[in-house]
């Protein structure tokens, strides 16, 4: 029997031979006290001692079963190896219930329909050729036992009425509609779930081929976004270095009008560098699908520095001081390129957002298997209902849209992104007119891990 599995994902094969596992139980218990019960009452003659053995046999097998089903969980097996405990699972399952139902009236048990269950089951991990090879047995079980029954060459344990065989012709009569009835719904039912699932296969395959496609496109466009505002960035940052050439004097002296004017359009050429930085921020983190999981042991304080460095600028210009807390040895797994994303866009973000002469801070500390990293200001805050939505793609709060009209509400989102491709996690909390802080946990390394610090 072929015993290809399906399922293109394993742990579904596991999670359904646990649920055996599960069920069976339940199917004992029913079982054990269905027959005590019965047997106290005294509504059938039934080969009691044979029926108890059988389900103490039930309860044993599902006790070896369990036991391998966490013994799997310490030492993963392989798929076959699965495979094969499922099918044993089965096998077991369809002897035992036979048996029982056998020997308790057989096709007069209306619970000779249970079979129905595992065929339901097997056809959600097997191929059709499985099921159908399982249903193929079940009918030659259910035939060869109502044959053998009618000729005499089994007894008929009778469920409705006490004593004795029913006769050759009555016995034809009250039982052939039934076992016509059974082997009917094997077929009809197992002809119906592999028809569903092979349909449910195939739009699947379509849906996934039009996934990739658009995941494709996606990326296409990712790197064209990439590539133009990479083009746009050298030529704007030239401009924007001519004006505060102009603003400097190093020109030449200006008309005020004039300088007023260059200052006017060096704050807009600013904004515009901001825009096209998150913009390859954007495209870099979309286009790059493997991006967070090659990663290295990066010094955190060492990138702290550096990344403040590059905004004192900014920093100074609106009088806010820039602070920094972050032990020597503190390490992060991660790469520089997210680091600088997360730092750049939090720190450039925190000293937009403040008013001047306020204080922007940047601390980290070990917790752990983690490193805590906080960035707080000192700004204008966040509206407590716009607190779940300053992740989402091109949101802008009410504070950021008055204080700057041009944006691109993807600074956060990009920061997210990049937390979450370091295996990291992200929070803020926000209090209007106090400041905001973002908490950033990403996974701690020690400083003498081996691993290669210069990674990109």
């Amino acid at each position: 029997m072929a015993s290809k599995i399906e399922s293109s994902e394993y742990t579904e094969l596991s999670r359904v031979t646990g649920w055996f596992v599960v069920l069976r139980w339940i199917a004992f218990a029913g079982v054990a006290g269905t027959l005590g019960a019965v047997r106290l009452l005294g509504l059938f003659e039934l080969p009691f001692a044979l029926l108890f053995a059988i389900t103490s046999l039930l309860g044993l097998l599902n006790l070896s079963f369990t036991a391998w089903l966490r013994l799997g969980r310490r030492a993963v097996p392989s798929r076959r190896q699965t495979a094969a405990f499922f099918h044993a699972q089965i096998v077991c399952d369809f002897a035992l219930l036979f048996l029982l139902v056998y020997f308790t009236g057989f096709l007069e048990n209306p619970f000779c329909t249970f079979f129905v269950f595992h065929i339901l089951m097997s056809a959600f991990i097997f191929s059709s050729r499985v099921v159908y090879a399982y249903v193929g047995a079940l009918v030659a079980m259910v035939t060869g036992a109502f044959l053998a029954e009618y000729l005499g060459l089994i007894p008929h344990f009778q469920l409705w009425s006490r004593g004795g065989s029913a006769a050759a012709a009555s016995y034809l009569g009250q039982n052939l509609p039934r076992a016509a009835g059974l082997v009917s719904l094997l077929l009809i039912s197992a002809y119906l779930i592999t028809s569903i699932k092979r349909r449910l296969e195939e739009k699947g395959q379509r849906i996934e081929v039009e996934l990739d496609r658009y995941r494709n496109l996606d990326k296409i466009k990712s790197n064209f976004i990439l590539q133009v505002t990479h083009e746009l960035r050298g030529p704007i940052a030239a401009v924007s270095g001519y004006h505060q050439m102009l603003l400097r004097g190093l020109g030449g002296e200006s008309p005020p009008k004039s300088l007023d004017i260059v200052r006017k359009a060096e704050h807009r050429t600013d904004n515009l560098l901001t825009i096209i930085d998150e913009m390859i921020d954007y495209a870099y983190m979309k286009s790059q699908g493997e991006v967070g999981r090659v990663r290295g042991r990066l010094p955190l304080r060492g990138a702290i520095e550096e990344n403040l460095e590059l905004l004192e600028t900014q920093a100074a210009a609106k009088r806010i001081t820039l602070a920094a807390n972050c032990p020597k040895d503190l390490c992060v797994s991660a790469t520089r390129d997210l680091l600088k994303i997360i730092l750049g866009n939090l720190v450039h973000n925190a000293i937009k957002y403040s008013p001047p002469g306020g204080r922007v801070s940047v601390t980290a500390q070990g917790e752990g298997r983690e490193v805590h990293l906080l960035v707080s200001d000192q700004g204008y805050g966040i509206e407590p209902e716009e607190l779940d939505k300053i992740f989402e793609e091109f949101y802008r709060t009410r504070a950021a849209r008055q204080l700057e009209r041009d944006g691109t509400g993807l600074g956060l989102p990009i920061v997210k992104r990049a937390v979450e491709s370091l295996a990291g996690r992200m929070s803020v909390y926000s209090e209007l007119g106090k400041g905001s802080t973002f908490h950033i946990f990403l996974p701690a390394l020690e400083a003498t891990d081996e691993q290669d610090p210069d990674h990109r």
